[in-house]
């Protein structure tokens, strides 16, 4: 019986195409795939790709990011459309963020692997991706299936009324354990968003930032300011958003908080939010997003970057979100070397009220900044398995899928329910998550965030 732990892979109809112009990178991904014995394809260039494409049918497209003539993201997005079905998956560096971007818009990707690439994981990638591609497959068979039995059930007469109404609730229970396995199949922007956040802050330098915290503080913010709903989701997805700058930035920079950085590093630095704008701006319906995360390191009285913008010249998203990043960077150590209480980290905004921070938006914070003490979120942890799981117990860090997709945020407090979805889940997925746990939190009143 084929399993996940052995890596091992059925692959009678299934199909790679590796796309490269390396000679050597190509050999050595044919030295590391022939074990998998899958049917293996390899082109040195965008066009080369796009001719075995006419010929063949491909489940699995991976495309190196730098290639002369015609680039991954330009070669993928014509991949896709001439076939759509394949899977996509985008080799690049953290320096190709705009071109990586651009993939993700335009080509369709199922996520992208930074080189040089851990040979296991790269593995372990690819057999989740094929594995998709069966959950394809077995879903257009079931749907077919599902028809053939409704058009057998149109045909029973009156008498047996009562099996066709059993029969037509077996299908219907089908038909949603097949919305919630394929769900995470459904393109929209609150999927692009959320998956893309998981993307930038799965980057162990750029975690501490909290942006599912900073998002979720600012909403909740943005909504008891009565802005527009449209306001409010977008002033979530930049503060979801707002670090996508960094990822062109090293690791030795972002390590530092910012009261450490030297003047060429911080003006190295302060570059982030311009940069996170020009990436975004160019994606249709995100134009609001990117001129919120251009904003939001701009203060109040103008002292802040990159435009130095004054009061009310700065939209109440970017105030928002500049106030709400503060608050927990403070806590976290991003702004400065020592790592604030969360009633220091208040003080401190409090004291430079209606001097760099908007002293309405201050006010709200004060109203909300009791829910977002992370003094817990960063105390001793333990690891442990699915049915190890106690009620009351709280997550340390955030649960992701093997996807890269969030399923709950750090500050869950499971109870009974969740912990019997969390097991079947596992089981459906074929998958075993872990869970970092609080220590001496087995039985907790503190109230949970949700996933």
């Amino acid at each position: 019986m084929t399993t996940d732990s052995d890596q091992t892979i059925n692959a009678t109809k299934e199909s790679i195409l590796f796309v490269d112009d390396e000679p050597h990178i190509l050999t050595s991904l044919r030295r590391l795939m022939r074990p998998l014995k899958l049917n293996l394809y390899f082109a040195e260039s965008g066009d080369e790709g796009l001719k075995i494409l006419e010929e063949n049918t491909i489940d699995l497209i991976v495309s190196d990011m730098r290639m002369p003539k015609m680039d991954g993201a330009e070669f993928l997005a014509k991949a896709k459309e001439m076939q759509p079905d394949s899977v996509r998956i985008l080799l690049t560096g953290y320096a190709d963020i705009s071109s990586t971007i651009d993939a993700l818009n335009n080509g369709g990707i199922y996520r992208y692997i930074s080189k040089p690439w851990d040979d296991d994981e790269l593995k372990s990638i690819v057999y989740d991706s094929l594995k998709i591609k069966r959950l394809e497959r077995e879903q257009i068979e079931l749907t077919e299936l599902t028809q053939r039995q409704n058009d057998q059930l149109q045909d029973l007469n009156d008498n047996l009324e009562a099996k066709v109404e059993a029969r037509t609730q077996e299908i219907t229970q089908t038909s949603q354990m097949l919305d919630i396995a394929y769900q995470e199949l459904k393109s929209s922007y609150d999927s692009f968003v959320l998956v893309f956040s998981n993307i930038i802050n799965a980057r162990k330098s750029l975690q501490k930032a909290e942006s599912r915290l900073v998002a979720e503080l600012s909403r909740k913010m943005a909504i008891a300011l009565k802005l527009k709903p449209d306001n409010v989701q977008n002033i979530y997805y930049a503060a979801l958003l707002h670090q996508v700058g960094k990822m062109s930035l090293p690791d030795k920079l972002l390590t530092q908080s910012e009261d450490q950085m030297n003047e060429s590093d911080l003006a190295t630095y302060q570059q982030y939010s311009h940069v996170g704008e020009t990436s975004l701006a160019t994606i249709k319906g995100f134009e609001k997003t990117a001129l919120l995360i251009r904003n939001h390191t701009e203060y109040f009285d103008g002292s802040g970057f990159p435009d130095g913008l004054i009061g009310n010249k700065a939209r109440s998203g970017a105030r928002i979100i500049r106030t709400v990043r503060d608050y927990l960077g403070l806590q976290t150590g991003i702004m400065s070397e020592k790592k604030y209480t969360a009633g220091e980290a208040f003080q401190f905004i409090k004291k430079l009220s209606n001097k760099k921070y908007d002293p309405i938006i201050v006010k709200c914070l004060d109203y909300y900044r009791g829910e977002y003490d992370l003094s817990s979120l960063y105390g001793d942890e333990m690891e442990v398995g699915s049915r190890s799981l106690l009620s009351g117990m709280m997550l340390t860090r955030d649960l992701v899928n093997s996807r890269g997709l969030l399923l709950m945020s750090k500050g869950h407090v499971f109870n009974d329910p969740i912990i019997t979805k969390i097991i079947a889940m596992e089981e459906l997925e074929e998958a075993t998550f872990k869970f970092f746990i609080a220590k001496d939190q087995n039985k907790t009143d503190t109230p949970s965030k949700g996933p």
